[in-house]
């Protein structure tokens, strides 16, 4: 077993297993999460920061789509060769992720703000962006037709029709 530092986790992972507490299997490739410097997109309808503490990460949500679980969303992470294992600290599972192939710059996250105060967020790694907030959350290629719809200017974002604020940044984004 090797140690995960954060730093490691940049990018695209797609989830290729998943054990639960029964033994169940699934090994569907779905599931995808994008990792920028602190900053992440879960296609499973959540967004928010990613936080090290040993071998234990915890992926804090800022927004939801889908409701979160009984317990904080938190995982002892090691490498098993070029998979990256998952085990729950609160939960009973095991999750194996793979990294999709592709460059990781320029990477960054804005963290931004609705007028109704709801959150949203955007992260970049390489070539994708994702994009959580006003009900939705998008994994694509920067230059995709979806890209084209976040219109960056002036500490704002427009996005879904609506004007976002952008509170916080982190990296680069839209280069």
């Amino acid at each position: 077993m090797t140690s995960v530092v954060a730093a490691d986790c940049t990018g695209l992972w797609r989830r290729t297993l998943l054990v639960g507490a029964d033994g169940s299997r699934d090994t569907s490739t779905g599931v995808r999460w994008l990792q920028g410097p602190t900053a992440y997109v879960d296609s499973r309808g959540f967004a928010g920061r990613l936080h090290q503490r040993g071998d234990v990460f915890e992926w804090h949500r800022d927004v939801e789509i889908e409701p979160p679980g009984p317990h904080p969303d938190a995982g002892a992470m090691h490498w098993d060769g070029d998979v990256l294992v998952e085990t729950g600290v609160h939960e009973d599972y095991v999750e194996h992720w793979q990294r999709v192939p592709g460059p990781t710059t320029p990477c960054g996250a804005m963290f931004v703000r609705g007028p109704d105060g709801s959150r949203g967020l955007v992260v970049r790694s390489g070539r994708l962006f994702g994009w959580a907030g006003g009900g939705a959350v998008v994994i694509d290629d920067v230059g995709s037709p979806r890209w084209a719809d976040l219109r960056f200017a002036d500490n704002q974002i427009r996005a879904n029709g609506v004007r976002w604020i952008i509170d916080e940044y982190e990296g680069t984004v839209n280069q």
